[in-house]
């Protein structure tokens, strides 16, 4: 396998804008890169990340940048909305001069969603190279999907400290004419227990399967599991299918919609739709149905609870948390209105964990509450962190007290038995 292929990322396009940079906290380009080598199109010969590497805030990426051995390529704004027009430019620029001079180069992997990218993808076609996109599939520009000879659907992280005060986050009812007519029907349920989640979902099945609007995506091209989840969320106030055993909405999905007219399809590497139990979509494989309530209290799925929605626990590795929280206090004065890129960053020269583990270590140690947020309401990229505690045990027995308190919103009881494994 020869070296010929090129990954372009257009980092501002992966956060959501400089001017939001809300999905900073949760970006991975190891993810991603790992999304790319899926395709094995050939080995990687070229990697060039876009940005205005200047910002602080974008100190979060280092580590991963270093490991894979991206180039940087520094974009300076200088007027509103510049910045933006010459990342854009310059990457599009690059990749014509590497497909003109560089022959070997066969495959161009464009990391953006960015409608303006169509246009390159048609030259680079008259250069006789490959075009693959990589990029959200909720911002991804129709076009520039379309003349891509493939795409790489990548899963939009979030910046999961800010995005609700409610454990788990529910989405927005829109203008959806299935969600209308469902929201004019039914009323939600307050509190419902274990029975009334299972009956209302499997009515939420049947309901679909007879609304005019929700048939003909059901029977042709699939509805997005996306509806389902609004509606749940709508139908049953504090949703949550943690409640019943299960660490996944999918797998809620398998077994909720057991004997309904409608089946869970899925298209890997991770397309999802709902279709009428006869009906079969070209591309997508049916899921089996779970007939079981899955076990409430395992490690699996209290590990998966702490790490979805607020507050987001992700390490779990005593030895890790402990390491930098201990380091943390024993210096305490270094972190005092610093920010996060800022923190992990000066971590990752310190110690030998993964990148990964790191920023963890250091996600979960802020969601036990071991920090002072300031602003409160600015977006964590942008917060000033200030460690409080004064050694590492006195952190990691907030930390522990605080994902207790979790799950106990979730769960209203926990097994001590499992808590006490999860961190190891």
């Amino acid at each position: 396998m020869k070296f010929n292929t090129a990954i372009l990322y257009d980092i501002e396009n992966l956060i959501g804008g400089y001017g939001k940079g809300d999905m900073l906290a949760s970006l991975s380009l190891k993810d991603i890169f790992s999304e790319i080598k899926k395709k094995e199109t050939g080995k990687i010969a070229i990697q060039r990340a876009y940005a205005n590497w200047s910002d602080p805030r974008l100190n979060i990426l280092r580590g991963d940048i270093v490991e894979l051995g991206i180039e940087p390529i520094q974009m300076f704004g200088f007027g509103k909305g510049s910045q933006k027009n010459a990342s854009d430019i310059q990457l599009a620029i690059d990749a014509i001069d590497i497909a003109y001079t560089k022959n070997a180069i066969e495959v161009f992997v464009i990391v953006s969603g960015d409608g303006g990218f169509s246009s390159l993808a048609k030259k680079l076609h008259e250069y006789g190279k490959m075009v693959i996109g990589c990029a959200y599939k909720r911002t991804t520009n129709k076009v520039f999907e379309a003349v891509s000879d493939d795409f790489i659907w990548i899963e939009e992280p979030k910046d999961e400290l800010l995005v609700s005060k409610n454990i788990i986050t529910g989405t927005t009812l829109n203008n959806d004419p299935i969600v209308h007519s469902f929201t004019k029907k039914y009323k939600p349920i307050l509190d419902p227990n274990r029975e009334e989640i299972i009956r209302v979902s499997k009515e939420i099945f049947n309901f679909l399967a007879e609304n005019r609007d929700a048939i003909s995506l059901l029977s042709n091209v699939g509805l997005n599991i996306s509806v389902l989840s609004q509606l749940l969320d709508y139908r049953l106030s504090g949703f949550n299918y943690f409640k019943l055993g299960f660490v996944k909405f999918t797998d809620f999905i398998r077994f909720s919609s057991y004997q309904t007219k409608c089946k869970i399809v899925f298209k890997a590497p991770s397309e999802y739709r709902l279709v009428l139990i006869n009906t079969k979509l070209r591309g997508y494989e049916d899921l089996e149905y779970i007939t079981e309530i899955g076990e409430i209290h395992t490690t699996d799925n209290y590990i998966k609870i702490l790490e979805k929605g607020l507050p987001t626990f992700k390490q779990f590795n005593k030895e890790i948390l402990f390491s930098i929280a201990e380091y943390l206090a024993d210096n305490k004065m270094e972190f005092q209105e610093v920010q996060l890129g800022d923190v992990i960053d000066k971590l990752s020269d310190l110690f030998d964990f993964e990148q990964a583990e790191i920023k963890g270590a250091v996600m979960s140690i802020i969601s036990g509450e071991c920090f002072v947020r300031s602003p409160a309401d600015a977006k964590l990229s942008e917060q000033k962190l200030s460690f409080i505690p004064q050694n590492g045990q006195q952190a990691i027995t907030t930390i522990e007290r605080c994902m207790r308190i979790k799950l106990e919103n979730i769960l209203n009881e926990i097994d001590e038995n499992v808590f006490n494994e999860i961190l190891q």
